[in-house]
């Protein structure tokens, strides 16, 4: 388990990433569409990167940060003995999801495979309050959340399976802390860049995050620009896709009347 051998000898755990992502970079990702990501990501081969089954229980809120993982197993008496390591509460009060939610800083996500199972609980109201408490920037699962209702009320972005009041340990239990995982069948590593809105979660691997932001910023901006116009002359944007020599004038004079 990544994390178990940073936690025995006292040593603050390190999320194993390809590039670590700048906090400024991030915050520029905050304006950046998820469809957009989407497509970026799409001609460069990354065609599997939006996550399935999991959707905002705090709709209204975007979010923008780096992955640390956590991966959950289906529960069985012998699992539990390895990863329960606390003097009280039968050992859950030290285990790998405590281990991720202290791995946690400002800028980072909580990103937990729970294998898909949507309403099983992959935490609550009380766990999830370190979050907050670490000034991190949100939750996501394909599990459920217990009392779902309630994190929401913290202010962070929370996505999962659905919100359900039971608890997890007799269906599942966290193993592993900053390792790969999958997420909503996509493959999460430490550190990718995790993308929420409305339409849910788009992941975006760390090291192409700087590469794709001007291109992505590119996009927008010309898609705003054929909205202007053709909103403008009562036109249909038809004429102006794929992106041709008429949707470079749009793109010119947008930039004039905006001051780009």
């Amino acid at each position: 388990m990544a994390l178990c051998f940073a936690h025995y000898l006292g040593v603050s755990p390190l999320v194993d990433a390809a590039v670590r992502v700048s906090d400024d970079l991030l915050k520029k990702y905050e304006k950046v569409s998820n469809a957009t990501v989407l497509g970026e990501l799409g001609r460069r081969g990354y065609q599997k990167v939006f996550m399935y089954g999991v959707k905002s229980l705090a709709p209204g809120r975007r979010l923008v940060g780096r992955a640390v993982t956590l991966r959950y197993l289906p529960s069985r008496p012998d699992l539990q003995e390895r990863i329960t390591r606390g003097g009280h509460g039968e050992g859950f009060n030290e285990t790998p999801r405590w281990d991720a939610l202290e791995a946690l800083t400002p800028g980072d996500v909580l990103v937990a495979d729970c294998m898909g199972m949507s309403m099983t609980s992959t935490g609550g109201d009380v766990v999830f309050s370190r979050i907050l408490s670490q000034g991190a920037a949100g939750l996501v699962t394909d599990g459920g959340v217990r009392d779902g209702h309630k994190v929401a009320k913290y202010g962070y972005p929370v996505y999962g399976g659905g919100s359900t009041p039971t608890v997890g340990e007799p269906n599942v239990l966290p193993y592993e802390v900053n390792e790969p995982i999958q997420c909503g069948t996509v493959l999460v590593w430490p550190g990718d860049v995790i993308l929420g809105d409305e339409d849910g979660i788009v992941v975006l691997p760390s090291q192409l995050a700087e590469e794709i932001y001007d291109e992505c910023v590119h996009h927008d901006e010309v898609e705003a620009a054929i909205l202007w116009h053709t909103q403008k002359e009562g036109i249909s944007p038809k004429f102006f896709y794929p992106f041709n020599e008429e949707t470079e004038k749009i793109y010119k004079a947008w930039k004039q009347e905006h001051g780009k």
